[in-house]
């Protein structure tokens, strides 16, 4: 085709052809803005999951630290003395050594939790058996019901939820060890929910405990990637993966709590009622 567009079919062709190369430009900026834009998402997912490992990380090495030196040391203390120690003596080092190796237990199972609750993409949600979910919940922690000499109190029925059992059991087993390790003495624990008209339930966990302040329960449940500069009553770690399954069965957690000593918290957790048919 000639370079000069001298015929009204020629300047029409080179129009059509000068309009053609545009859009494909345009098309091309196009896929190319969508791919940078594209990248810059992936980019800020992994510099905000890179973040989250590493502050995953200090949290578990910081919780870990402790209970690990105190079984060693106690362990190398019964290893070496373990012929000349009191009968008393020797039975309060191992009671030692069994708290901390049950609280070493305690993280790993919550790794072990994470781990899975990350590796889900969609869920799938099934009506739950809360007070099956909840006995089980109750297996978990004798140890600490036994210890702290707590009292639990449940009411006489469930409404019927929609969740995934194993995530909704970890959920509740967090909430109560919580409540027996931070409640009054002894503690107290009371359970219960509450069907909303919205079609959402909501459950709790009051304890009567010293409270917290606004301030302490505004650092409760805190994202991963600030796990290491929040550090509220010991909680964190365990809040931090109940709010993502919570959120994952498409709930919300929180907690209430006037801050007056005495009058505990109440730790809550929503899911979707069973749909009416």
């Amino acid at each position: 085709r000639s370079t000069q567009c001298t015929s009204r079919r020629q300047r029409q062709m080179c129009i059509r052809d000068r309009v053609e190369t545009l859009a494909a430009s345009a098309a091309i900026a196009l896929d190319n803005a969508r791919l940078v834009e594209a990248l810059r998402q992936r980019t800020a997912e992994l510099e905000a999951r890179n973040e989250e490992l590493d502050a995953f990380a200090h949290t578990v090495a910081h919780d870990l630290k402790n209970p690990v030196s105190s079984v060693v040391g106690y362990a190398d203390v019964l290893r070496r003395n373990n012929a000349t120690l009191p009968e008393d003596v020797r039975e309060e080092f191992l009671d030692v050594i069994t708290r901390n190796s049950r609280t070493m237990a305690s993280i790993i199972d919550e790794l072990l939790l994470l781990s899975s609750v990350r590796g889900v993409g969609k869920v799938e949600m099934h009506p739950l058996e809360m007070g099956r979910i909840v006995a089980e919940a109750r297996g978990r922690l004798l140890h600490l019901i036994e210890e702290h000499k707590g009292k639990i109190e449940l009411p006489e029925s469930w409404p019927v939820a929609m969740g995934y059992g194993p995530w909704v059991e970890a959920v509740w087993a967090n909430f109560i060890s919580n409540a027996l390790k931070y409640g009054g003495q002894p503690p107290r624990v009371e359970l219960g929910s509450a069907l909303h008209a919205d079609g959402w339930i909501r459950f709790w966990v009051r304890d009567n405990g010293q409270g917290l302040s606004a301030e302490e329960q505004a650092r409760l449940f805190t994202p991963f990637e600030r796990l290491h500069m929040v550090r509220a009553q010991g909680h964190g770690l365990g809040l931090s993966i109940v709010q993502r399954i919570v959120k994952k069965l498409g709930g919300q957690v929180g907690v209430e709590s006037d801050g007056v000593p005495g009058a505990g918290c109440e730790f809550y957790f929503t899911l979707p009622a069973l749909p009416t048919t």
